[in-house]
C-alpha cells in the first residue's frame, strides 16, 4: 500500500505547492522516460553471417524491474535484436562474444536507429522516439564469474594467454614461455626456422629422416638404433675419442 500522506504516485503534496513545483514535477516526469544505460541479462544470441561470424545480436532481459506509484515491481519484457559492439578495426577484430546467461550492460541511441541497422549506412530515424531501450547497443559485460580462457594484462606490463584446458602464452622480462595441457605436446605445422642457439633439455625424436646443414655440437651420448651414413651400424659402429680411447657406449 502507498503512503497517502506522501501523495499519489511519484507525485508530493509539495508538488502542487506552486507553478514552479508543478513544473519540476512534470519536468521529472519526462526525463524518467529516458533510457540510458541499464544492466541486462543475455537470454539469446544470434550470430551474424560469415565463418569467422561477424557480430550479431542479443535479445536481453534489463534487470532493474519497473515500479509503479505504490511501489510494486514489474519485471521487464524482453527487448530483441540488439546488436552487440566488437573490438574491431577494418576486418581485424579480436572475437569474444556474448553468450546466453551472461549480465552485461546495453546503451540506448538518442533516435530510432533500425534503419541504421538495416542498411549499415547513414538514414533518417525509423520513427520519432528517443532514448528507448529498443535502439541500444549490448556494450559488454559486467558482475559475471571468473574466466577460465582468457588473455590477460598485467600491471608490470606483460600479458598472459591462458584457454580452458590450461594451455598457457606468458610474456615475461626473461622471454616467451609456451606451456601446454600437463602431458601434452606442442605441436608446430610447418618449418621450425631458429636464427640463434637452439637449446634442449630432453630428447629429440623423429619419425622421417632429415637434413641438417650446420654444424652439430653435441656434450652427451648418440645412441643409433639403425644403420648409419656409410653403411655403419648403429648398434656396434664406435668413433675415435679425441683423448684416446672410444666414446662412451658404441654407436
Amino acid at each position: 500500500m502507498s503512503d497517502t500522506s506522501f501523495g499519489y504516485g511519484h507525485e508530493t503534496p509539495n508538488d502542487s505547492g506552486s507553478d514552479y513545483r508543478s513544473m519540476l514535477f512534470v519536468a521529472r516526469q519526462v526525463v524518467v522516460k529516458i533510457s540510458t544505460m541499464a544492466p541486462v541479462k543475455v537470454l539469446a544470441v544470434t550470430a551474424g553471417a560469415g565463418t569467422p561470424p561477424a557480430a550479431g545480436t542479443v535479445d536481453v532481459q534489463p534487470l532493474i524491474s519497473q515500479i509503479d506509484g505504490n511501489g510494486y515491481g514489474t519485471p521487464h519484457g524482453t527487448v530483441h535484436g540488439i546488436p552487440w559492439s566488437r573490438v574491431q578495426g577494418g576486418k581485424n577484430a579480436i572475437i569474444c562474444d556474448p553468450v546466453v546467461g551472461d549480465i552485461g550492460f546495453i546503451v540506448a541511441a538518442s533516435r530510432d536507429m533500425s534503419k541504421v541497422k538495416n542498411t549499415k549506412a547513414a538514414a533518417l530515424p525509423g520513427s520519432r522516439r528517443r532514448y528507448n531501450l529498443a535502439d541500444s547497443v549490448y556494450v559488454g559485460a559486467i558482475l559475471n564469474p571468473a574466466p577460465t580462457c582468457y588473455i590477460q594484462f598485467t600491471a608490470d606490463g606483460h600479458f598472459k594467454f591462458v584457454d580452458v584446458d590450461g594451455n598457457m602464452v606468458v610474456s615475461s622480462s626473461t622471454g616467451w614461455s609456451i606451456t601446454p595441457k600437463s602431458g601434452q605436446p606442442v605441436t608446430i605445422n610447418g618449418a621450425l626456422v631458429v636464427t640463434n642457439n637452439l637449446q634442449l633439455g630432453g630428447t629429440i625424436t623423429s619419425e622421417a629422416g632429415g637434413t641438417y646443414f650446420g654444424n652439430i655440437v653435441l656434450t652427451g651420448t648418440v645412441t643409433a638404433a639403425d644403420v648409419i651414413a656409410g653403411g655403419k651400424s648403429g648398434a656396434t659402429h664406435e668413433h675415435s675419442d679425441p683423448q684416446g680411447g672410444t666414446t662412451g657406449p658404441p654407436i
